[in-house]
């Protein structure tokens, strides 16, 4: 693991974004099923994926109350999951970026670690567990529904 690669990795997720608009968003996750880039440009894009996502379910299913209370309730979960995300990503990738910039970091295998215990694999994408959120739904009708009718 190159250590200038990985700051010059950590500098650019921590960069400073405007929010993405909702075409930027949409051109991406079609092309691709991603989003890259600063934290600040890739969290906000999801919240507006998931935001545009439920109304198009909304407009496009005839959902009862309970149903359409259950898909709102979860688009509401989810994006409180992103938030949440958001702030423990940009935190531990800022605790990572000190680390290198201080020269107070290790490295085993291919781990990089802070000195707070803070981590990510240097091989892949970093993945950051969020903590305290879960969500669940359920809309298996409507898929059984729409499989049927395609």
């Amino acid at each position: 693991m190159e250590v200038d690669e990985v700051n010059q990795r950590l500098q650019i997720a921590l960069r400073p974004a405007e929010p993405p608009t909702l075409e930027e968003v949409l051109e991406k996750v079609s092309a691709r099923g991603v989003l890259r880039g600063p934290v600040d440009w890739v969290f906000p894009g999801w919240i507006a994926y998931v935001e545009y996502a439920a109304e198009r379910i909304a407009e496009t299913f005839r959902l009862s109350e309970e149903e359409r209370s259950r898909l709102l309730d979860f688009r509401d979960t989810l994006k409180r999951l992103l938030q949440v995300a958001w702030t423990q990503a940009k935190e531990k990738l800022t605790t990572l970026h000190e680390a290198v910039a201080e020269g107070m970091y290790r490295v085993e295998g291919n781990n990089l670690y802070a000195p707070d215990g803070t981590w990510m694999r240097g091989s892949c994408t970093p993945r950051i567990i969020a903590h305290g959120v879960s969500a669940l739904a359920r809309f298996s009708r409507h898929v059984e529904a729409s499989a049927r009718e395609a």
